[in-house]
């Protein structure tokens, strides 16, 4: 079995994958759920979603200064990628407070710095885009964004209209074809 093949039956196993009727951002019914907001939960396979991501960050040869994990499911992911890097990594607060530096964008960068996002999933790729928006009014050069799971959804195409190459991991389709062929769900489902 391969490694990829491995990591999304860990995943089905922890109950990342939801099946039945939900509803998502966009407003979309879907009949499965995924929530990786679970893998804090599991060191070992946080770490082999960071690994999965820093192995497409590699092969898509791009430039960066910095890097910016979508809040807040992303985060974890940003800072094992930004260590592994040894690059800064920035945090896009979803809400500026109303105290302190009131900042939107934490974290120490250059005005033209080039800055990855980090998403685990993308759907229609809007919060990557509302994250995208912010760190450009503060002069950061976006152009590219590394994702774990791809929805198929028309994220891709939402973020090449706003310049953002999308580098995943997986596409659901995949994961679905992984599920299948192990026996976890069956085709009806998929």
């Amino acid at each position: 079995m391969d490694d990829l093949a491995n990591l999304v039956l860990q995943l089905y196993d922890i109950e990342a994958f939801k099946f039945g009727s939900f509803k998502l951002k966009t407003g979309l019914q879907s009949p499965i759920y995924i929530d990786l907001r679970v893998i804090i939960s599991y060191p070992d396979i946080l770490r082999s979603v960071a690994v999965h991501m820093n192995e497409i960050l590699k092969r898509s040869n791009v430039s960066f200064d910095s890097i910016c994990g979508v809040p807040y499911t992303a985060l974890p992911i940003a800072s094992i990628i930004c260590a592994d890097y040894n690059r800064p990594m920035l945090i896009r607060r979803k809400e500026v407070k109303n105290y302190g530096t009131k900042k939107l964008i934490e974290g120490k960068f250059q005005t033209n710095d080039r800055c990855i996002i980090i998403e685990d999933i993308v759907t229609s790729g809007s919060s990557v885009i509302e994250t995208a928006d912010s760190l450009r009014a503060e002069g950061l050069q976006i152009t590219d964004a590394i994702v774990f799971f791809d929805r198929e959804q028309n994220g891709e195409n939402n973020l090449q209209k706003r310049n953002i190459r999308l580098h995943r991991v997986l596409k659901i389709s995949e994961v679905l074809g992984y599920l299948v062929q192990h026996g976890k769900i069956t085709e009806e489902i998929s």
